[in-house]
């Protein structure tokens, strides 16, 4: 059987122009599958997104795949959708299969839309054990309940297998990088970049998360020797800036301590980026100086907002005070690390005055990049159930917004259009005002003149509005 699994090409507005990585998911999905039944290859669209149903033509003519694999969070369901269409109306006798967040969010009413059209089965939770024995069962004409984690019509009514167990990620063999199609183009800040993961899952209970539905309360960790291999794997292909995607490799401060000291001591030589938690550096004397020496030059930092009250109604009041950001963000920026600081704005209290104080606070704690993202109701969070119990989502149903950058909630205070209007303005003004744009210009100035270029010519409106934000300081100060 000859599989293509294909990455998705739409990103988070903005995330496309500091880097491009290909899909984890996919490669990993690969490695573990079984070769002896089927033949794999990967088409990462993220590199072809100025058209990638041309790309992704090219590739069903030449390869002719039996059997298509595709993914989405919810803002990228619509995308997915269309390639999966592309794909029925060349051959409707490949089968499809979509798996990732949004199908495991709403597996259900899929199972009773017209998408089905173009999808024969759909993948819920963690891909690999369900993929796995999909393929084995399309192989030797076993029947489709047999499947874990599977949802499919039989009948034209919908079935939903049992999901599987967690699936042991000491079993999970490192991603299969050599099954992609593409193999240039992919990059963190212009250096070539890729991505692995250390652990999967989280422990925290912050109710506007979506990763608990697909793993759970969980906290699985790959042992040291797993991730080297897979770093050096990387290295092998030419990576020399890797993107760590753990929701929170701080998770254990000790062990990511004795990983640094392990990168140090393989001399890998490569960057790395993180997602890394307040608490977690707070707690463990010593981490930012080996983060800084085994590589790290970004870290992710979920700082969320300025107020201890807005933590608490976040259920992220037991992982850290505002104060203890001000001591970690200057260690950080002791041994040099770039932080990309994560605010969340659309709260049901939120105001004028309340965004503008999160700008302050930005500012006062030297944010390099900020990322003032909007509140977003995902689904099977606990934080959509409650906004719309009390009437503050503006958009329940067009996933496609689902980005954090677009305002699909109200506040008491703000309309959806005015949150949308204030962030943006906010996000004009930031990076020169705060200096964090000449921080980052600093640590890589060939990459920013290509960007600055790369935007003028692509994106002359979003270069107007970061111009005009500089502009005109008008309700910001």
């Amino acid at each position: 059987m000859r599989i293509l699994l294909v990455g998705n090409p739409k990103t988070v507005m903005g995330f496309n122009r500091m880097t491009k990585i290909p899909s984890l998911n996919l490669a990993s999905i690969a490695a573990n599958v079984d070769r002896r039944l089927c033949e794999v290859k990967i088409a990462d669209l993220v590199v072809k997104d100025k058209n990638p149903h041309k790309a992704l033509l090219k590739v069903l003519h030449d390869y002719k795949p039996q059997l298509v694999g595709l993914t989405a969070m919810s803002f990228q369901y619509n995308t997915a959708l269309a390639l999966a269409k592309t794909v029925r109306e060349f051959d409707p006798d490949i089968k499809t299969v979509m798996g990732g967040y949004h199908v495991s969010g709403d597996s259900e009413n899929i199972l009773l839309s017209r998408d089905m059209e173009y999808l024969d089965f759909l993948i819920v939770g963690e891909g690999e054990i369900p993929f796995r024995e999909l393929v084995k069962a399309l192989s030797n004409g076993q029947v489709m309940s047999s499947v874990p984690g599977l949802s499919y019509l039989k009948d034209g009514k919908p079935v939903h297998n049992p999901r599987p167990p967690l699936a042991d990620v000491s079993a999970i063999k490192i991603p299969d990088r050599s099954a992609r199609i593409y193999k240039k183009g992919f990059h963190v800040m212009g250096v070539p970049g890729d991505v692995i993961e250390t652990s999967r899952g989280c422990v925290y209970n912050c109710n506007f998360c979506s990763i608990r539905h697909m793993y759970g309360k969980s906290f699985r960790k790959y042992s040291i020797g797993r991730i080297l291999e897979d770093l050096q794997d990387a290295r092998n292909h030419g990576v020399r800036f890797i993107f760590i995607t753990d929701d929170n490799i701080t998770l254990d401060g000790k062990r990511y301590i004795e990983l640094c000291e392990s990168i140090i001591e393989a001399k890998l030589n490569m960057y790395f980026a993180v997602q890394a938690s307040v608490r977690g550096i707070k707690q463990t004397p010593g981490l930012a100086k080996l983060m800084a020496e085994s590589g790290t030059k970004i870290v992710f930092l979920g700082i969320e907002n300025a107020s201890d009250e807005v933590l608490k109604s976040m259920k992220k009041s037991d992982q850290l005070k505002s104060s203890d950001t001000f001591e970690v963000m200057e260690e950080l920026h002791k041994y040099g690390i770039i932080v990309v600081g994560g605010f969340i704005f659309g709260y049901p209290d939120d105001n004028r005055e309340t965004l503008m104080h999160n700008y302050r606070y930005a500012k006062k704690l030297k944010v390099d990049l900020q990322l003032f993202n909007i509140l977003t109701p995902h689904l099977k969070t606990e934080i959509r159930e409650d906004l719309l119990r009390d009437g503050f989502v503006t958009n329940p149903d067009d996933y496609s917004k689902y980005n954090h950058y677009a305002a699909n909630v109200k506040t008491k205070h703000l309309t959806d259009k005015e949150l949308y209007m204030i962030r943006n303005r906010m996000d004009a003004r930031y990076p020169v005002e705060s200096g964090g744009i000449f921080r980052f210009i600093r640590a890589n100035p060939g990459f920013f003149f290509r960007l600055m270029l790369w935007m003028l010519r692509n994106e002359p409106k979003n270069w107007w509005s970061f111009v005009s934000g500089i502009l005109n300081p008008k309700n910001y100060g």
